[in-house]
């Protein structure tokens, strides 16, 4: 008997230990690893968003709109972590990020809070979302200003 309380008690610290080093978030991506234009659609943005060291840089004359896909493992609130990009002005640099929870049917899509308001170079900031059993989750991006950009995403499984 006293060989099966000390390995019960071996077992739950081990348990206790993988949760105290799990890492925050799970996953993190560059952001040009990730993007897909959300507007405008008129135009081929696609030949002026570039990368700069992972980043998605808009090196376009107008306002574009990114769209970053984040795959998730499970149901549950999520937290997403968006850093803006390290050059520039802060005006270039000065747009929001929505995070958003679709359960793929129309009119069921949930947005997170808060809202990310960039207003400067390099900063980050976060955002959380419930999602659903079966839901996928995006963040959008929206009117990023010429010179401007999105570094990286980190986020939760």
């Amino acid at each position: 008997m006293k060989v099966k309380a000390s390995s019960l008690v071996l077992g739950v610290c081990l348990a206790i230990m993988a949760v105290v080093a799990a890492p925050a978030f799970a996953r993190s991506n560059t952001a040009f690893s990730a993007y897909h234009v959300e507007n405008p659609l008129g135009s081929d943005p696609y030949t002026c968003v570039t990368e700069d060291n992972g980043a998605v840089f808009n090196n376009c004359t107008y306002t574009v709109s990114l769209e970053f896909d984040l795959p998730i493992d499970n149901a549950g609130e999520k937290t997403v972590t968006v850093r803006d990009f390290w050059q520039g002005t802060a005006a270039q640099n000065t747009f929001n990020c929505y995070l958003y929870a679709y359960t793929g049917t129309s009119g069921t899509s949930i947005e997170g809070t808060p809202a990310i308001a960039f207003n400067g170079i390099s900063q980050t900031a976060s955002t959380t979302v419930n999602v659903a059993s079966g839901s996928n989750m995006q963040l959008i991006c929206w009117n990023i200003p010429p010179q401007g950009g999105v570094a990286n995403l980190s986020w939760n499984q």
